[in-house]
């Protein structure tokens, strides 16, 4: 088992086994090298302080409940990716430093989930309350705080309060998709698409304009455009037949000043 640095955010407090207590109202930091196939460092401020929500699930392999949690925050975090691409991360601990890094990795592949896979939680889970499992913990910003978590002993309809709390949060923070928009009658179209995508619409002001498509992930897989168009319609014809099926965005900067929307591929 690989050693995991961990680093107190605020004092311990005393614990209690509640369904989303408060006990916390910071992170607990940590760096750590996780558990994959082709292991990399993480730090998870180093994730909060470029402007990601961070969910966290600390799970027991003997814990029914855990896949089925796993499986719905699988579900939120790719609609949450839809709307924030790149912004999502995810990761799931081992709840105690018994289990091994193979048997954390298997837990994570075999459910199909896409969180960093993690051991050595024991730790995080006393600090955050957790004597019931799964524990998850939603973490956002610079100022490391706590989301409306930790949810302790986890129900399905917890993801409605979680999908509301991250939003909210990304609705309350700055940024350059808060300027007044320079576009309009946005149009890409067939979506669904197999092999050719049509992007079009109205620019109200001359503005350089850069057109990419991203993966769920916020990988930028295509870039359509990047230069200076005039004001009046535009219209682009766009091969998307090198795209393997699945869920992108099209995103379109236009001066600092974008707008999103979901494509999809299927054949």
């Amino acid at each position: 088992m690989k050693s995991t640095i961990i680093t107190l955010a605020i004092s311990v407090t005393s614990m209690f086994t509640l369904q989303k207590v408060n006990a916390q109202m910071t992170a607990m930091d940590f760096t750590m090298v996780d558990c994959s196939s082709t292991p990399s460092t993480h730090n998870l401020f180093s994730d909060l302080n470029s402007g990601k929500v961070v969910i966290i699930e600390f799970f027991m392999t003997s814990c029914s409940s855990c896949p089925a949690a796993g499986s719905k925050l699988e579900n939120m975090k790719t609609k949450l990716l839809m709307q924030y691409p790149g912004k999502v991360k995810s990761y799931a601990f081992g709840f105690n430093n018994t289990y091994s890094c193979a048997t954390v990795n298997n837990w994570v592949t075999t459910n199909g989930f896409s969180s960093v896979p993690s051991d050595s939680g024991a730790a995080q889970v006393a600090y955050y309350g957790g004597m019931g499992m799964p524990t998850i913990v939603i973490i956002g910003g610079a100022n490391h705080k706590l989301l409306g978590s930790p949810y302790i002993g986890f129900t399905t309809s917890d993801t409605t309060l979680m999908a509301t709390d991250i939003r909210n949060f990304f609705a309350s923070t700055t940024g350059i998709n808060e300027l007044k928009s320079n576009l309009s009658e946005l149009n890409i179209y067939p979506n669904p698409s197999a092999n050719e995508v049509k992007i079009s619409f109205n620019l109200t002001e001359n503005a350089h304009t850069v057109i990419e498509i991203m993966d769920i992930a916020g990988r930028i897989v295509k870039t359509v455009l990047n230069e200076k168009i005039s004001i009046g319609s535009f219209t682009r014809t766009v091969n998307v037949s090198n795209l393997d099926n699945g869920n992108y965005i099209f995103r379109i900067n236009t001066d600092g000043r974008m707008l999103q929307q979901k494509l999809s591929i299927i054949r």
